[in-house]
């Protein structure tokens, strides 16, 4: 029997009030309905009001049968076998998208921008550089001007710094010694992937192509240090960092409703894919 605190604990199960969620990334596929009940006791106590799975293909019809959707795929997240992300709601509201034809818009709009990631410089005066923690201050600053509202507490220095520490790699574009642009790879080396993501570019350099090879240098980063399986999650009605994606060639592979809080309130993430290496799904 799957013990609650032990699993919070290890971060298999992942209670978030921030965002009013919770998630589950490790489970026995023996116990399926044991680790339902154990979601939802969890979201009853934090009013969570969105359960999340990253499901095994094997999985997937239980979880269905026990009243989840599918909203996307993960490829190779588990190592380089998929995650399907499966999704129960308690509220009608929440399982609800504010704005699906504008998300439907912007995708199409992405999707007729998709390249190959090919290698694009960077403006004269600047230039790509790993941050540090003495960046911490900076980069908190960046996130809180661009981002009303955070899925995470990245206004907060002490935050960055801790992200940093647990192993989130932080890159930055610099101009006259200031901070322009700035991405991170959340890196879980338990699961052999990485989350791409925390994207801003100050206001003053916007429009001047500065994230495609900041996510790049990312991406090398990545394969260097044996990461094959990235991803992304966009804000599906804002166009800025979907025709990114998809200029980077990353691949659209569904859409999590009502996600997480982000710029304005809860907002639906599309999900974007770019395994550096073939997926092990046929294994599964």
């Amino acid at each position: 029997m799957p013990q609650m605190e032990e699993m919070l604990a290890a971060g298999d199960l992942v209670d978030d009030p921030k965002n009013r969620r919770v998630k589950l990334h490790q489970y026995d596929s023996a116990q399926l309905k044991t680790y339902d009940q154990m979601l939802r006791e969890v979201a009853a106590k934090s009013h969570a009001t969105k359960l999340i799975v990253y499901g095994k293909k094997r999985d997937v019809a239980e979880w269905l049968a026990l009243g989840y959707r599918q909203e996307g795929v993960i490829d190779g997240f588990f190592r380089g076998e998929n995650a399907y992300m499966l999704a129960a709601y308690t509220t009608e509201e929440r399982a609800t998208s504010a704005a699906p034809e504008l998300a439907e818009e912007i995708l199409a709009l992405s999707l007729a921008k998709a390249g190959a990631g090919e290698e694009k410089p960077l403006p004269e005066g600047y230039r790509i550089r790993p941050a540090t923690e003495a960046d911490a201050g900076e980069l908190a600053r960046l996130y809180s001007l661009v981002f009303a509202t955070y899925p995470t507490p990245m206004d907060d220095p002490s935050y960055v710094r801790k992200t940093m520490q647990e192993g989130t790699i932080y890159y930055v574009v610099e101009q006259a010694g200031n901070i322009a642009c700035a991405a991170s790879a959340e890196v879980s080396k338990r699961m052999g992937s990485a989350e791409m993501t925390d994207c801003a570019t100050h206001p003053d350099h916007a429009g001047k192509g500065l994230l495609q090879p900041l996510f790049r240098a990312l991406e090398k980063r990545m394969e260097e240090a044996g990461i094959y399986y990235l991803y992304t999650l966009t804000r599906a009605q804002s166009a800025g960092m979907n025709v990114t994606a998809a200029k980077m060639g990353y691949e659209y592979r569904g859409r999590l409703i009502n996600n997480c809080t982000i710029f304005s309130g809860f907002e639906d993430m599309n999900i974007w894919v770019k395994p550096l290496r073939p997926t092990r799904e046929s294994s599964v």
